[in-house]
């Protein structure tokens, strides 16, 4: 009897061993799933928001959202630009044109200051 109640005792714990062995594999199994879904879901938006970065940066796109806006850009003219003086120039040219600056930096912006009233009201 005394051998029968160990043999007994031997196969219980390793029949609950072997269960729970493997439920914890299933769980892992459940959990190693899980992980991959939600990787696989990262990725997918990882995707989908380079793409809408890509769409927004297309210069198609800028353009139909200026229009939208009524914002008209153009290409600057030859008066609305500024030519800075060479650094390897000698030091007297750079002073004549360094004291010149300011004037023609108060005139350029005037002027676009005033162009661009002129188009909001025309």
């Amino acid at each position: 009897m005394n051998r029968f109640l160990s043999a007994l005792l031997c196969l219980t714990l390793g029949g609950l061993s072997y269960v729970y062995l493997e439920i914890q594999a299933v769980t892992v199994g459940y959990t190693i799933r899980k992980q991959e879904e939600q990787k696989t879901m990262a990725l997918d938006r990882g995707r989908a928001l380079n793409y809408n970065i890509a769409m927004l940066k297309a210069p198609h796109n800028l353009e139909r959202k200026l229009a939208a806006q009524k914002i008209v850009l153009e290409a600057p003219r030859s008066w609305n630009t500024l030519i800075v003086a060479d650094p390897n120039a000698s030091k007297a040219g750079a002073m004549q044109s360094m004291s010149l600056a300011p004037l023609m930096n108060k005139f350029f912006v005037g002027t676009a200051q005033a162009e661009a009233r002129e188009r909001a009201s025309g």
